[in-house]
Formats: C-alpha cells, sequence, structure tokens
C-alpha cells in the first residue's frame, strides 16, 4: 500500500473513532426519586406560591459526550404511584394506558436543543402536552342497582410551549458523567391566559403522597389477631411546601393560622428536581 493511502486509511480510522467517542450518550431519569413541584403563582410576585401538588418524573436525557452544552429531554410528569400502570420502560407514556385515579393530570416534555442566556443558565425548550383524565362511575339507585359501574376515561389534552431553566455549568455536567450520577434543578412557568382550564385541572386532580424508598413488611401478630393493624411502612416523605401565612385576626371565632393564595394566580410553575444515570448499554 502506498504511503499516502496509508496515511489517509489512517486519518480515516481516527475520524470515525472520534465520531463513535462524541455521540450523543442517554441518561436515564431515576423515577423512584425524581419530583415536580407543581406551584399556582402570580407572574410579578417572587414569592413561590401555592405547591398544590407533588408528582412523580420519568424519562431521558441526551448528552453530547464531547459538549456537555448540547442536551435534549424527553420527560414525563405523573401522580406517585402510577408508574406500573402508565409507564413504558424508557419512562414515556403508555398508549392506552390509565391510572388508577377517578381524576389526574399527566405532563410530557419533549426539548429542542439546548440554549445558555446571558448569565450561563441552561434553557431547555419544548413543547409540554398536558392531559386531565376524569373517570366518574355512576351511583345512579335504582331497584336493579349491583353497586357503582366505571365508565370510560374522558381526557381533554392540550400542547403549549415552555421554556425550563436550570442552573447547570458544562463543568457540573461534566462532572456527573465521569461519577456516573447527575442532579439537575429547573423551573418553568406556564402563562394560565394561554390555558385558564389548566388551574380546575390541577385542583381536581387527585396527587397521592410522594414516597421515596418506600419499604413496606407486615408483623408478626399473635394468633388472634387482635391487633393486627396491617402493613407497616417506612420511606422519606416528600412534602409540599407549606404557603406562607396570612396576617392573624384574633377574635371569638379564631381557628388557627390560614394559608395565604396569591392574590391573583396567572401562572403555573413547575419545578423539576431530577437525579440521572447513564443508561446502561443494550437497554
Amino acid at each position: 500500500m502506498k504511503p499516502g493511502a496509508l496515511l489517509s486509511l489512517t486519518l480515516t480510522i481516527v475520524v470515525a473513532a472520534s465520531a463513535i467517542f462524541a455521540q450523543a450518550v442517554k441518561w436515564h431519569i431515576d423515577s423512584e426519586h425524581s419530583t415536580a413541584s407543581i406551584f399556582l403563582a402570580q407572574s410579578s410576585d417572587p414569592d413561590p406560591g401555592l405547591n398544590i401538588a407533588v408528582a412523580m418524573a420519568a424519562g431521558t436525557m441526551n448528552l453530547d459526550s464531547a459538549d456537555p452544552s448540547k442536551l435534549s429531554f424527553q420527560l414525563t410528569i405523573f401522580p406517585a404511584d402510577q408508574g406500573t400502570a402508565l409507564l413504558n420502560p424508557d419512562g414515556t407514556f403508555r398508549a392506552g394506558a390509565y391510572a388508577a385515579l377517578s381524576r389526574y393530570t399527566l405532563m410530557s416534555f419533549h426539548s429542542k436543543p439546548a440554549l445558555r442566556d446571558q448569565s450561563g443558565k441552561l434553557q431547555l425548550t419544548g413543547d409540554l402536552t398536558v392531559t386531565y383524565v376524569e373517570r366518574e362511575s355512576p351511583a345512579d339507585w335504582n331497584i336493579g342497582y349491583s353497586g357503582p359501574t366505571a365508565i370510560t376515561p374522558v381526557a381533554e389534552i392540550a400542547t403549549r410551549e415552555i421554556i425550563f431553566t436550570f442552573d447547570k455549568l458544562p463543568s457540573e455536567i461534566v462532572h456527573g458523567q465521569r461519577v456516573g450520577w447527575l442532579e439537575m434543578t429547573g423551573l418553568g412557568k406556564l402563562a394560565l391566559e394561554d390555558l385558564p382550564s389548566l388551574r380546575g385541572w390541577l385542583w381536581r386532580s387527585v396527587w397521592p403522597l410522594v414516597v421515596e424508598d418506600r419499604d413496606c413488611y407486615m408483623p408478626n401478630y399473635s394468633a388472634s389477631m387482635r391487633d393486627y393493624n396491617g402493613a407497616v411502612c417506612t420511606g422519606q416523605l416528600v412534602e409540599t411546601k407549606p404557603p406562607k401565612e396570612g396576617p392573624h385576626s384574633f377574635g371569638v371565632d379564631y381557628s388557627g393560622a390560614r394559608a395565604e393564595a396569591p392574590k391573583k394566580i396567572n401562572e403555573v410553575r413547575i419545578l423539576l428536581d431530577l437525579k440521572l444515570r447513564p443508561q446502561a448499554p443494550g437497554s
């Protein structure tokens, strides 16, 4: 083989190897330890607002191993304890799947390429699809009544653009790549003017408590079972953030401190707390 041809072949191999090394790496969002806190707030108020729910989050992140600024998210947000019924292994929602709840809200987000603003914060713009599902059980009594009968769920769906802002530096992402563990917190805001029905959807939804690392066991009860109280469970409860208290008004009808809601709710805020790990090859 001629020296020129050999050099060309060597360069081709090096370029190909570099391309493989710099290919996108997929990370998965740990759905057992990732949450989305949902707030109703006033856009002009720096106060975070009324934290009406804490939901679970799942999905994947595609990361360019050569450039930590190039990443994208596929994210789903769903009520606690419903992942088994709703999710595919990759964290997307299964087609035709329904939660075991009478009223609930689901969200899915697909980002476009990431950008950094002037302050260096990471911004992910994309479409947020919100699905509100309501499944009532009619219980009109008659002589042949045999209990409530579940009806087909009715879903309302809307899609709006949203920007999630993450305060994450490239150096921190690189460090996460080295240690195989990354935590990212981000905030997205959605104006209710563009989707006024969203406020009602969120209020009417059932939001089970989020308990991380739950462990349940059955104690050894006596043969008489007189002291039976069911399974004993432990775990870390992720509570909603308490709202600020309104002014106290003491009097004969005083019933304790009352939470103060934002005076003019015109915005939904979604605070993400995501834990990510590299996806195992072949999974």
